[in-house]
């Protein structure tokens, strides 16, 4: 992929982010930033093939992208192992918050049965990315647990975070400190894969426009 079909998806998909708000994660949000920046229908078949599901994998990776980027510009070296995971979870949702709607709309997208697996496989992703970042070493089991755990967390702060109304989103960021208080004290969290699976079943995204 050249440099300029990268900065083609990226313009296309800033345009959306002003229409995903009305019209959600849908073809016609797709045409319409096409419009907007002079590609035809055949162009943006070629930049996204599937459509509106190329564009919203395409933003959480963009966001996990801009995310690493703030997060590699911090000094980690006198951090502990859970502080350096609760400031990578802090600057993540510092991303997120700046197009809640957008994101919220995406899991929105994900709570469909036929998206929920891409869905999974996103989350994972940004846990990944993090365990990654601060020099997690682990594999075999330790890899899928630590992931599995984190995902929880990230998942689990993320309904929080949709209706949490409090000045500069202060209960989410609390939330995920408790949360990560709960995983020192008890070493581990009861969660498994169907638990996971279960967050896009909530009526709270399965009710949300996408």
């Amino acid at each position: 992929m050249s440099l300029d079909f990268e900065n083609l998806k990226e313009k296309i998909l800033l345009t959306s982010l002003d229409i995903v708000i009305f019209d959600g994660w849908s073809d016609k949000t797709l045409f319409e930033a096409g419009s907007i920046n002079g590609i035809t229908v055949k162009h943006l078949r070629e930049l996204f093939p599937k459509g509106a599901k190329d564009l919203v994998k395409f933003y959480h990776l963009y966001e996990d992208k801009i995310f690493l980027k703030i997060f590699r510009e911090i000094d980690l070296s006198n951090l502990s192992h859970f502080k350096k995971i609760e400031l990578a979870l802090f600057k993540r949702f510092e991303v997120i918050i700046k197009n809640k709607e957008a994101f919220r709309r995406s899991m929105a997208f994900y709570s469909l049965p036929f998206n929920q697996i891409e869905g999974l496989n996103l989350v994972f992703s940004t846990c990944d990315k993090i365990w990654v970042e601060i020099g997690d070493r682990s594999y075999s089991y330790d890899w899928y647990t630590k992931r599995i755990l984190l995902a929880s967390i990230y998942l689990s702060s993320l309904l929080f975070l949709f209706g949490d109304n409090s000045t500069n989103h202060s209960e989410t960021y609390r939330f995920i400190t408790s949360r990560l208080d709960e995983l020192k004290v008890i070493g581990k969290l009861k969660f498994n894969y169907k638990d996971l699976l279960d967050y896009f079943n909530l009526i709270k995204f399965k009710n949300s426009k996408i």
